[in-house]
């Protein structure tokens, strides 16, 4: 028996197998004492039907048995032998069993290349510090009153602010009247929808008024099927609504969780402060793994490509067997980000061994914490289930890709011990 294992490329093996048909004397007797313990023919009860007319029906298949198995013995330690650990399936190229002399076959193996990543301790890029202005601060907080606003009927004209509600009575888009929906209702917020003119249209109605309305889309509209097109609208106004924002008083802010309104836009200062340093690390960390991407040039396996992007395309697909094959084109298209996720998931694995990254114990705990109040949920009872449901381990492994995505823009880990 011999086998030989050529590197064909960084991430491709190729193996020379040779099998003598000598080899496969003892595997054959073995397996052929096994059928003919099981085997029952008419004539004969159970174990005692002859060896000839065993071979005669099922030589061939046991023969086919003992090959394919002792195919997959020899590839298995020859590959552990190598220190080779297969990256999808194994790709046989040739085949051939003379049933004389030996069983030859060329084998296709894919795997990750070694890779020794230079430079990731210092990069040069940092995450930068933030800032939160006060003006942001008021803009996110007259958003969230106007979510908390309601609306009310007025008996006066429209007016910029005011919610006007009514049916479609006729659209005509670029002089080709349109199909009305099933529900004609609308309701308009004027001078914040994406169509001015219509808004503008609107504008100084009352309750109960037909309206014709005549306008042209933006060239910018959100929709590019209406982009710079003329639109004539007839409408039926039914109601004119004005918004009245929430008054901050004791019960209002019991209901949103704060004491009083300075601890409301404190919040609020505090998420926004939260949202900007955590793009701008997220930005940072891009622009590091790039660098490290280029300054560390090499390949990946096509087994990862395909089985990442299959995994994108499905990851919503409760039935397995509902799954598709990625078409030519996704592969395309979804190819270069699904090469550069595999190189930064492989660097940031190479840095966390490297520097012996491991989240600890207080670490796991914080994330469980915030998960808990994201959740609603009791953090011993989150952390029970994770423990039991074996997600534990997956959480200490994305804390410790993340120590290390930081490690790389200089926020070196606080801790190293390994967590229980």
């Amino acid at each position: 028996m011999s086998v030989e294992i050529k590197e064909t490329s960084a991430t491709l093996r190729t193996l020379e197998v040779t099998i003598p048909q000598e080899d496969l004397k003892a595997p054959f007797e073995k397996k052929l004492s096994q059928y003919k313990k099981q085997v029952s023919m008419k004539g004969f009860r159970q174990g005692q039907v002859p060896k000839a007319m065993i071979l005669k029906q099922f030589g061939d298949s046991i023969h086919h048995e003992v090959v394919n198995e002792m195919v997959d013995k020899v590839l298995n330690e020859e590959l552990k032998k190598a220190n080779i650990i297969p990256v999808g399936q194994l790709k046989v190229t040739k085949f051939n069993d003379d049933k004389e002399t030996a069983v030859t076959l060329t084998v296709e193996v894919e795997m990750d290349p070694e890779i020794d990543i230079k430079g990731y301790a210092d990069t040069g890029i940092a995450v930068p510090q933030t800032a939160v202005h006060e003006e942001e601060v008021q803009a996110e907080f007259d958003h969230l009153m106007k979510m908390w606003s309601k609306d009310e009927h007025v008996d006066r004209a429209a007016q910029k602010g005011d919610v006007v509600v009514g049916n479609y009575l006729e659209v005509v888009i670029d002089g080709e009247k349109q199909e009305l929906p099933e529900n004609r209702e609308f309701r308009s917020l004027l001078g914040e929808s994406a169509s001015p003119g219509f808004d503008e249209g609107l504008t100084g109605a009352n309750a109960g008024e037909t309206k014709e309305i005549n306008f042209k889309y933006p060239d910018d509209h959100k929709d590019e099927r209406y982009r710079g097109k003329t639109a004539q609208f007839k409408v039926e106004v039914t109601d004119v609504r004005k918004i009245v924002p929430p008054t901050l008083d004791e019960e209002f802010c019991k209901k949103v969780g704060v004491k009083d309104e300075a601890e409301l836009k404190s919040n609020i200062a505090e998420s926004l402060a939260n949202q900007k340093q955590d793009a701008a690390k997220t930005k940072a960390i891009n622009e590091a793994i790039d660098k490290l991407i280029e300054q560390n040039p090499f390949e990946v396996p096509n087994a990862r490509v395909v089985d990442l992007i299959k995994w994108s395309i499905n990851r919503n697909v409760q039935d397995p067997k509902d799954a598709v094959e990625p078409t030519e084109e996704q592969m395309k298209t979804l190819a270069p980000e699904a090469i550069r996720e595999i190189k930064k998931h492989r660097i940031l694995e190479f840095v966390a061994t490297k520097e012996k990254i491991r989240p600890a114990q207080a670490q796991v705990d914080a994330r469980l914490q915030e998960m808990a109040k994201s959740y609603h949920i009791e953090f011993e009872d989150l952390k029970s289930h994770f423990r039991q449901s074996g997600r534990i381990n997956q959480l200490r492994e994305e804390l410790r890709f993340q120590m290390a995505a930081d490690f790389i823009v200089g926020i070196r880990p606080e801790a190293k011990e390994e967590a229980k």
